[in-house]
């Protein structure tokens, strides 16, 4: 493998935090608040420590088995009929998130910039641009992600400089005031905004300086986690817990209510939304991408670009079939929840186990 078909730990850091913040981001602070009250970001926290043991667990799998590929493992691991399982739950889990994606940003795109253009036209549109970078392999879409990653940090500083002026920090409080048997269903409904991790088990196999790797990883965790609480308090300081609690997308409303006296830019949140599909972007493009890498595995193919165009009617067709928003979430935000817990927990989680106890069974 040449030097420039690795990735390098900058990459991979930038890789997790691209893919984890997205859509998510724009709704949290309201649906954790919804929950947990002021105290929602205690359980933003914790969701995103839970992920720290998973991450581990995946870079563990590959130093059991370095210089193969996840399918090589899984494959090797778990036989070849378990493992297949595991994939069909995964490619539905893929095609399934990359058309609550774009369902998500066609309507949240209609409703905050483009109102007189067609759902329809955007989620295409979004698909079309989004299925080119899924051709490239993994390394492409990691420099991309490199590129991206300054423009989320880029718009957190933004949010924070032009709210200060705005927000009422006493809003935060009172501080452990909220009902305590609600945080694990708190941290339940938090901890699917930090998914998008498992794009590391395609990554980590062309990452150079492996034993750096784990600590780009958490780090890059680390700023998710560190993003997703300032978000979550300058909504809650801005709107308080009541108005907060009634609105879907608390984020995009405060950049909405941004007044900049004596800049020539009026419609900040038509530039912010511009820039989110970015962001948008960079989350879709490795889930898509790795949506075709497991048909190429399934079909025993050499390129897994043959299968991204075929993807896209069952994308736009599966993105369309909710008739609004509420069906969305109860359709397929319910499948991705369920059957994620299988591919980003359970599936890493049984690979390093069972391999673990083959691997000292064959020393012994």
């Amino acid at each position: 493998m040449q030097e420039n078909d690795k990735l390098s730990t900058k990459q991979i850091r930038a890789l997790v935090v691209s893919t984890i913040v997205g859509i998510g981001i724009l709704s949290l602070p309201n649906r954790v608040s919804l929950i947990q009250g002021n105290d929602g970001w205690i359980s933003i926290i914790l969701a995103g420590l839970l992920i720290l043991p998973i991450i581990a667990v995946i870079n563990k799998i590959f130093e059991l088995y370095p210089n193969k590929n996840f399918y090589q493992i899984g494959n090797q691991v778990l036989g070849k009929w378990v493992f297949y399982i595991f994939l069909l739950v995964w490619l539905s889990y893929q095609i399934s998130l990359i058309s609550y994606l774009s369902r998500n940003l066609g309507e949240l795109l209609k409703a905050f910039l483009l109102e007189t253009t067609p759902t329809e036209v955007l989620i295409i549109s979004f698909i079309l641009t989004t299925s080119y970078m899924s051709r490239s392999e993994i390394q492409i879409i990691g420099r991309a992600a490199y590129h991206i990653y300054p423009i989320i940090v880029g718009f957190v500083i933004l949010l924070i400089l032009v709210s200060l002026t705005s927000v009422d920090f006493t809003n935060i409080l009172p501080l452990f005031q909220s009902n305590m048997k609600n945080l694990p269903k708190s941290i339940a409904t938090t901890f699917f905004s930090y998914i998008g991790y498992e794009i590391l088990l395609f990554s980590i196999p062309f990452s150079e300086g492996k034993e750096k790797i784990s600590n780009a990883c958490m780090v890059g965790v680390g700023i998710v986690i560190l993003i997703y609480i300032i978000v979550f308090l300058l909504t809650l300081s801005q709107y308080g817990i009541q108005s907060l609690q009634r609105q879907s997308f608390p984020t995009l409303s405060l950049i909405k209510e941004i007044d900049l006296p004596g800049f020539f830019i009026e419609n900040l949140d038509g530039l912010v939304m511009a820039v989110w599909v970015l962001v948008i972007f960079s989350t879709m493009a490795p889930i898509y991408y790795s949506a075709g890498k497991t048909l190429s595995y399934l079909f025993r193919t050499k390129e897994h670009r043959l299968f991204i165009l075929p993807l896209m009617p069952i994308i736009y067709k599966l993105s369309l079939y909710p008739q609004n928003m509420i069906e969305l979430d109860e359709l397929l935000g319910k499948f991705i929840n369920y059957s994620g817990l299988v591919v980003v927990v359970l599936m890493p989680i049984t690979i390093f186990c069972v391999g673990y106890f083959k691997t000292r069974r064959d020393k012994t």
